[in-house]
């Protein structure tokens, strides 16, 4: 199934255009504006990671990469699942 596409337009004033690093094409501005989105939705748990790298139109390798680069975790490791792991050992380990 195909995923339904809708058009939103958002307006910026134009210093903080020219502040996202000199990008001048405007499909370069809406790359960096969904990648970014991707990145804020995937921290708030809005969306998955495979989602997120569907959003931001990357690879999921290189979305991993990208995020790596931010300090950001594409997984999350609790507590419990530390636990899970350490118990899985021990019974390995006997």
């Amino acid at each position: 199934m195909a995923t339904k596409i809708e058009r939103i337009e958002v307006e910026l004033p134009q210093d903080i255009i020219f502040a996202m690093r000199g990008l001048q094409k405007v499909e370069d501005i809406k790359r960096k504006l969904k990648i970014a989105l991707a990145i804020v939705l995937l921290q708030e748990k809005a969306i998955s990671l495979g989602k997120a790298t569907e959003l931001a139109e990357m690879s999921r390798v290189r979305f991993i990469e990208l995020l790596k680069r931010y300090g950001i975790s594409a997984y999350e490791y609790r507590e419990k699942d530390f636990e899970k792991d350490q118990q899985m050992i021990a019974r390995i380990e006997k």
